[in-house]
């Protein structure tokens, strides 16, 4: 049996590997476990081995997962693991397929928890270790003993691998794909190397929308938005920081990238302009995961072209001419891979997942992640290499929803309601005590407005009883007088938002989440000023409230000049006050690269046969970011069309 189950989740695999049909998550975890039934408890005699003795019967753990409890139930017999079985969960199907598949399987055929976790879907894989592990315990094995038993060897080690295709592409998230997409379709070959263990890992098969222009919804709908306006406005936004003729180059592609789209099969419509730029740019894309991704991959094989998953790519390849001729790149089982190209684009998302470059480029702040932790930035460490370097811009696309704090767990959609109040525009204090910026940005801008709080790395929101119960209750647009000016909140927060909008309207769920804020030590009430700034050494914060109060009562901000709207006194015990640290979908900064997307290196020459696109590409992208959102996926989309072009006529030329 165990072997017939091994096999039938190997075929799925396959099939699941031909038609990128998979998901994964996007960070590490080493999160508990908790609580755990037992359905049988016979004893049994025990084998020798004390690692594969247990009490026979089914036991129920639960594994801390990305979004919720994941219910694993494990059969054991007096002397192996029998079975694991995945039960209810809240992860996302597309996302946690690969541990769901995967990880079972080694466990059994192994008899170990000594087992790999599945790229890209750590906590996953986290969570049904952690589960197995308590049912083992439940089931009177030795866990230590488990963890420590290595798997069994395969009988010879994998071969290395090589392959010679025209373009090879690092990094099968949104600029990989439409660049496959569209060299093949010029008749190059190709070949996707994917870090994740599925396509769906990357943020562009997850990301709410993209923009563009001239697209066949925009017409449909009569946006006249032209390539002239959206340009000018991203263009003078960014103030000469980057390369404008490539900003130009690539806006003119995402019109016929996202029709692409369309095409495929995907379900795209216009979204409204939520924080009133003049113009409707950003689009939606209503499928996510895998079902955003098949369709794309599915046309790359059509066309000829190779997708490896679960392969990391390492090494850019040169000639003694120092022209790139191709990569190397290792599997996640471990065997080497050499593509020989003519061509090679470096797409590999940014640097969220790596701590070491966020310190370099920001000190030592906590970042949360909420976008794809996979991206540890690869591909710049392998440009620098080969000679490419850095562009002047750093910076994030942060959260516009809502502040994070680490000791509150992962973020997500349904997280503590009380971290919302950081995008508010009420009043916030550095560790100091003092007000650092003007607040009125993290309501009407906070996209970008929270590059502000990224330079502080730790920011605190202080409020009064008043102005909590009533957000609480009535939610933020009703309690600023329902600010017609605010467009933001007009479109986002108020009773003429969208449907999908309600439940964010009012935090009716805030006063029932405080003591859990409370208790991870992000969150405080206390009746005194006094206390408050005590707690979390805000040495300076009664001093502040003074001197804001006063504001207040003025209705006039002398220090920051903050719209008198966002003016909320704090003058009515008790207090409320939440410490919050910046978070981010992905990041900005990557290499030079010229209007073509060649890199470039330290001279402004282009190094023959490289390219970069999507957040990679540094020249493209603003610090603080882009005040039209959608710009990063929509420029990831579109920068990979305009790559698989430009490699195209490269390989071409001769």
């Amino acid at each position: 049996m165990k072997n017939l189950r091994k096999s039938i989740v190997t075929c799925g695999l396959i099939l699941s590997l031909v038609c990128n049909m998979v998901g994964c998550n996007n960070s590490s975890d080493d999160s508990g476990n908790n609580g755990g039934n037992s359905q049988n408890t016979e004893d049994n005699s025990a084998p020798s081995d004390s690692s594969l003795s247990f009490k026979s019967g089914s036991y129920e753990a639960i594994g801390q997962g990305k979004y919720g409890d994941v219910v694993v139930d494990v059969v054991f017999t007096d002397k192996e693991i029998e079975s694991v079985i995945i039960g209810t969960n809240q992860e996302t199907p597309d996302i946690a397929k690969p541990a769901f598949e995967q990880i079972p399987v080694a466990i059994v055929d192994g008899q170990t928890l000594n087992v790999d976790v599945v790229t890209g879907a750590t906590y996953t894989s986290n969570a049904i270790l952690n589960a197995v592990a308590n049912c083992v315990e439940q089931a009177g094995g030795d866990v230590e003993a488990l963890k420590a038993k290595e798997a069994p060897q395969k009988d010879e080690e994998q071969a290395a691998e090589e392959y010679t295709t025209d373009i090879v592409i690092v990094g099968g998230g949104a600029a990989g794909l439409t660049a496959a997409i569209n060299a093949s379709s010029n008749g190059s070959s190709v070949i996707v190397l994917e870090k994740g263990a599925s396509l769906a890992v990357a943020n562009g098969a997850n990301a709410g929308g993209p923009i563009a222009v001239g697209t066949r919804v925009q017409k449909a709908e009569g946006e006249k938005l032209t390539i002239e306006k959206l340009f000018t406005h991203m263009n003078d936004y960014a103030n000469s920081t980057i390369n404008s003729a490539l900003l130009r180059n690539v806006l003119e592609q995402s019109g016929p990238t996202i029709d692409l789209f369309q095409d495929l099969g995907l379900t795209v419509s216009l979204r409204q302009d939520a924080y009133g730029v003049g113009f409707r740019a950003r689009h939606k894309i209503a499928e996510k995961g895998e079902d955003r991704t098949a369709p794309q991959a599915n046309k790359i094989i059509e066309n000829g072209g190779q997708i490896m998953l679960n392969t990391t790519g390492t090494t850019i390849l040169k000639d003694e001419n120092n022209v790139v001729i191709g990569v190397k790149a290792k599997k996640s089982n471990g065997t080497e891979v050499t593509v020989h190209a003519k061509a090679v684009l470096i797409c590999t998302g940014g640097y969220l997942g790596s701590q070491e470059i966020i310190d370099a480029k920001f000190g030592k702040v906590t970042i949360n992640p909420l976008g794809n932790t996979l991206s540890t930035g690869d591909g710049l460490r392998m440009i620098k290499e080969v000679g490419g370097v850095e562009d002047r811009n750093w910076g994030i696309v942060a959260n516009e929803f809502s502040a994070t704090n680490k000791k509150a767990g992962d973020w997500t959609f349904t997280s503590n309601e009380n971290l919302r109040f950081g995008i508010y525009g009420g009043l916030l204090v550095n560790r100091d005590g003092n007000r650092f910026f003007n607040e009125e940005i993290m309501a009407t801008d906070p996209l970008s407005g929270a590059e502000a709080t990224l330079r502080q790395g730790h920011y605190y929101a202080i409020m009064d009883s008043s102005y909590y119960d009533s957000v609480c209750e009535k939610g933020i647009f009703k309690t600023l007088g329902s600010p017609k000016s605010w467009i933001a909140g007009l479109r986002n927060l108020s009773e003429e938002a969208p449907e999908s909008k309600a439940h964010v309207r009012v935090l009716t769920n805030a006063k029932d989440q405080l003591q859990e804020g409370i208790d991870q030590g992000w969150a405080y009430k206390a009746d005194t000023l006094e206390d408050a700034a005590e707690h979390f050494g805000l040495t300076n914060l009664v001093s502040t409230v003074d001197t804001y109060n006063k504001m207040c009562k003025a209705k006039k901000d002398t220090l920051f000049y903050k719209d008198k709207i966002f003016l909320t006194p704090v003058d009515k015990g008790p207090f409320y006050v939440f410490e919050y640290e910046p978070s981010a979908w992905c990041t900005i900064g990557g290499v030079k690269v010229d209007q073509y997307l060649r890199v470039l290196d330290n001279t402004n020459t282009p190094i023959k046969g490289l390219y970069a696109a999507g957040i990679d590409a540094g020249s493209m992208y603003s610090s603080p970011y882009y005040d039209n959102e959608g710009s990063a996926l929509g420029l990831s989309f579109a920068s990979g069309t305009y790559a698989g072009q430009m490699m195209s006529q490269y390989i071409n030329q001769d």
